[in-house]
């Protein structure tokens, strides 16, 4: 049974490492409203480096409780239609530009606009390497503004010994800011 109360939005930018965001979509509970909002250059990126239909890829991961959002007329361009967070993964540097410069030009920026103008979680998996005094300039503002900076970065306490329990790690990092129970990784717990 869907949590009604509980709605996330995954946004889906035109980064490399489209994989995380499928994990991420895979891990998700099925008992949380996921709405996804994938980009334009998402598209384009997961054509070029999977070679595959990102929205029809999508809907393989996840059947249930779901909605695919790209249109600026969807519910989710509108401050008043209630979710609770947005976290963006992978999230490109023109995305973080956009959003840390107040550039609401499509579906995915708008989301971000709301959530910091309604003062709701936003969360940017950033994924750039190396990154310059621009990206750096882009994220503190943003910080400031009480968005969470998440790059996928992993700890090497978790375990990993695969690339799915790398991602698992990961995907774990996301939920425990997004405040989702799970247990894709084991936890430090001291020496």
């Amino acid at each position: 049974m869907v949590n009604k109360q509980r709605i996330i939005v995954l946004g889906i930018s035109g980064g490399s490492s489209l994989e995380l965001s499928f994990h991420f979509i895979k891990r998700f509970p099925l008992d949380i409203m996921l709405y996804i909002v994938p980009s334009k250059n998402a598209s384009i990126v997961c054509k070029a480096e999977k070679k595959m239909n990102l929205i029809n890829h999508i809907n393989t991961l996840r059947q249930y409780n779901i909605e695919i959002h790209q249109n600026i007329t969807s519910k989710l361009a509108s401050g008043s239609f209630r979710f609770e967070s947005c976290i963006i993964l992978p999230t490109s540097s023109n995305t973080l530009s956009c959003i840390s410069n107040g550039l609401q030009n499509n579906l995915l920026t708008r989301v971000a606009g709301i959530c910091l103008k309604e003062k709701r979680l936003l969360v940017l998996g950033v994924r750039e390497m190396p990154l310059d005094s621009i990206m750096l300039s882009n994220m503190t503002r943003l910080a400031h503004s009480n968005v969470c900076i998440a790059p996928p970065i992993i700890g090497y306490y978790g375990n990993i010994t695969s690339l799915e329990s790398m991602q698992d790690f990961l995907v774990g990092k996301y939920f425990d800011i997004l405040n989702i129970e799970h247990d894709l990784f084991k936890r430090w717990d001291g020496i």
